[in-house]
């Protein structure tokens, strides 16, 4: 496997993260979504969302030959926009992703972070050391997406 480099994402990788995301959950969740939570999704994670959520957010692309294999992001506490390209799952890519995303919110002074998992991440979840907090309803766009909130205490950074 060529190197993996992890980098902050910029405004011009707002289509590729868009095609990528929409890809895997396209293949993952669908199935457990009705026709307004995908169409919601689909606006959810569009290039122009994408693009301002890449402003506000600290979001983090993990790239392979310049190709982005897999994303996430920090949006205070709560971890946010998770996601690998299908090809590239299992390939211990997105334990890189959190790993880096833990250590930079350490660097920002925080010791506990939250996200919310659909059931395809629970078992990650659990195995990378998160906890089940409670089943809630997560909401964009005033549509609901039953999901499980997890919370996790990470180290400060020395």
């Amino acid at each position: 496997m060529s190197t993996l480099h992890i980098r902050n994402a910029q405004i011009s990788d707002a289509e590729q993260l868009s095609e990528m995301i929409y890809e895997n959950t396209h293949a993952m969740l669908k199935p457990h979504y009705n026709q307004l939570q995908w169409e919601t999704f689909v606006r959810y994670y569009s290039v122009p969302v994408l693009r301002e959520k890449i402003s506000a957010q600290a979001v983090f692309c993990a790239e392979i030959n310049n190709k982005i294999v897999g994303t996430i992001a920090l949006d205070g506490d709560f971890v946010v926009g998770f996601y690998t390209r299908l090809e590239n799952m299992r390939q211990g890519i997105g334990k890189l992703l959190m790993d880096h995303l833990e250590s930079y919110a350490a660097s920002l002074g925080l010791t506990e972070l939250q996200l919310g998992a659909s059931p395809e991440g629970l078992a990650f979840y659990y195995k990378n050391g998160w906890q089940k907090v409670r089943d809630f309803t997560i909401y964009h766009y005033n549509v609901g997406y039953e999901e499980t909130l997890m919370s996790k205490i990470i180290a400060p950074k020395q």
